[in-house]
């Protein structure tokens, strides 16, 4: 059970009810629970949508995966599994990236998650940066890294307010 209050647009003031309604946010409890904290929560999504133009949606979504497994962070997991799906990640993707197998993967999609999982767990070798910096120009690996670090945030936000998934666990393997 969460620590917070899983807020409805009805119990923001008026000024922020704009959060739920014209944004896909849905019941998802990560929402639900910043709802809490209103004008952070707005300043959150601004980031948050800013971040995710980083990338292309697959590969972004391969970072956020990567990220969560890592942390081995359900919430997230569990939420990105489905949208990584939707934006073409196959399951034997999602499948390398639970068992940390590079190799199943391509070079491109490889060197993200071997960036990701290393700068998530605050431990980012040259090797894995020289190997994304071959792909993406120098702009794009720091918004990878900031993609990265924004993840790991909010999943330590979600451990601080105990927010747990709206359905049972997909599980690490699909």
């Amino acid at each position: 059970m969460a620590r917070v209050p899983l807020l409805e647009a009805a119990d923001l003031p008026e000024e922020y009810r704009y959060l739920f309604t014209e944004n896909d946010v849905g019941d998802a409890h990560i929402f639900r629970a910043m709802a809490n904290a209103p004008e952070l929560m707005r300043w959150y999504m601004r980031y948050s949508t800013r971040l995710w133009d980083v990338l292309p949606e697959r590969e972004r979504e391969i970072v956020i995966l990567a990220t969560a497994r890592a942390l081995e962070h359900p919430y997230e997991w569990h939420q990105h599994v489905r949208l990584g799906r939707e934006a073409g990640v196959t399951d034997a993707e999602i499948t390398a990236i639970t068992d940390g197998d590079l190799a199943a993967l391509d070079d491109r999609d490889g060197a993200l998650v071997a960036y990701a999982r290393g700068v998530a767990l605050g431990d980012p070798r040259d090797a894995d940066h020289d190997r994304l910096r071959a792909h993406y120009d120098v702009g794009t690996v720091v918004g990878i890294a900031m993609l990265v670090s924004h993840y790991v945030a909010t999943g330590r936000t979600l451990d601080a307010v105990d927010v747990e998934p709206e359905t049972a666990f997909v599980g690490w393997t699909p």
